[in-house]
């Protein structure tokens, strides 16, 4: 039974992406001078969805700006004239293209600089972290004594002895 529900599950979800490319495909066929614009404009985020190894962040944070600086150009293609040929003199001027891309360059940019201030400010929560565990270590050694840090020596029974290794050593 729960077998059927799973094919089920996956025949459901097969089912969805083939629908949904059949309509991006047919939008797209409607819409060539949009698709043109787009799929010239948008390569940069595809280039960080292809490298991106890290959860997908760096695709969204280029995609979101590379469509930014891909708007005002189909705003442009939108309200002049929606055509093939309207369209590809747009991707052909370079200034359209230094600014589809420079968006994309800052997306990059913004991606590589809050990737290191996260990574700074990880790294100061660990230290102040281990900090304050290293202070309830000591807390504990105090109120406990030195039996609770697994430093004293240990015969086999478990027990602290003089001339014995600690847990998982051999004796010298």
């Amino acid at each position: 039974m729960a077998k059927k529900k799973s094919a089920a599950k996956k025949n459901k979800g097969g089912f969805g992406l083939q629908l949904m490319l059949v309509v991006g495909l047919l939008g797209s066929i409607l819409f060539i001078p949009t698709t043109i614009l787009l799929v010239i404009g948008m390569l940069p985020t595809l280039v960080a969805m292809l490298v991106d190894r890290g959860g997908g962040t760096r695709a969204i944070t280029v995609g979101s700006l590379n469509l930014c600086g891909c708007i005002p150009f189909l705003l442009d293609l939108w309200t002049t004239s929606h055509d093939v040929s309207f369209a590809v003199g747009l991707v052909t001027d370079p200034r359209t293209i230094i600014v589809m891309y420079s968006a994309a360059g800052i997306g990059y940019m913004v991606d590589w600089a809050l990737s290191g201030m996260i990574a700074t400010i990880m790294i100061q929560r660990a230290t102040m972290r281990l900090s304050a565990i290293r202070v309830r270590q000591d807390e504990m050694v105090d109120r406990w004594g030195r039996e609770v840090t697994g430093e004293l020596l240990l015969d086999s029974e478990g027990f602290p002895g003089d001339d014995l290794a600690p847990p998982g050593k051999s004796a010298k």
